[in-house]
């Protein structure tokens, strides 16, 4: 009698452990650094480009350069729905650009159009994955 108790409060244990894990695990999130490509009108994306996402909405892009030490840098703000994540920024004095993409749903893996001013799509195309 007493190892079927002991037995079956092992089993209430694991179980019980097992749904903890699972809820500990967070959810998929863009924060983070991405790196892919862009490219201009209907070329296939094949320059450079950066963004890492932070926590607090806001976004850094880099563009037109392997080292982002030399990319060109800009500073913007991000909104995510669902999958679809939609950005905004600048770079200095006030060159404005903004971009529409649908991600993955590990957020892994991000495909998107990008545009001038408030426009997110009209100037390209672009492909960027999460480091």
């Amino acid at each position: 009698m007493k190892s079927t108790l002991f037995f079956a409060a092992v089993i209430v244990l694991s179980i019980a452990g097992c749904k903890k894990k699972k809820e500990d695990t967070p959810a998929p999130s863009v924060v983070g650094f991405w790196e892919g490509k862009y490219g201009s009108g209907s070329a296939v994306p094949n320059m450079p480009y950066f963004f890492l996402y932070r926590s607090n909405g806001t976004v850094r892009v880099y563009a037109d350069a392997s080292d982002t030490a030399t990319a060109g840098k800009a500073e913007g703000t991000y909104i995510v729905t669902g999958n679809t994540i939609k950005t905004t920024y600048t770079y200095p004095p006030s060159t404005s650009y903004s971009t529409t993409a649908a991600v993955d749903a590990g957020f892994t893996t991000m495909d998107g159009t990008w545009g001038s001013g408030a426009n997110t799509s009209g100037n390209g195309t672009f492909r960027i994955f999460k480091k």
